[in-house]
C-alpha cells in the first residue's frame, strides 16, 4: 500500500514539476539537442520541436519529401 501511495504522489507531482521549467531553460535544452543534425532529421523524436528553432527551407522540405516518397517498385 505504501508503494501505491508513493506512486500516486509521484504521478501528481510530475505535472507540477514539469510546469516549473522556464521557457528559457527549455530553449537552452532544445538548442543543445537540436545542435545534433540527427535530431533534426524528419523521422527523429525531436523533429517537430527542432523545427521551431531551425525551420527547414523549402528546398530541404522538398528533398525530405522525395526521400520518403514511395518508389513505385
Amino acid at each position: 500500500m505504501k508503494t501505491l501511495s508513493l506512486l500516486c504522489l509521484a504521478l501528481l507531482a510530475a505535472p507540477v514539476l514539469a510546469s516549473c521549467q522556464s521557457s528559457q531553460s527549455r530553449q537552452a535544452q532544445l538548442a543543445t539537442i537540436c545542435a545534433d543534425p540527427v535530431n533534426r532529421a524528419p523521422k527523429s523524436f525531436y523533429y517537430s520541436e527542432c523545427q521551431t528553432l531551425y525551420p527547414s527551407s523549402d528546398q530541404a522540405l522538398q528533398k525530405d519529401y522525395l526521400l520518403g516518397a514511395p518508389t513505385g517498385d
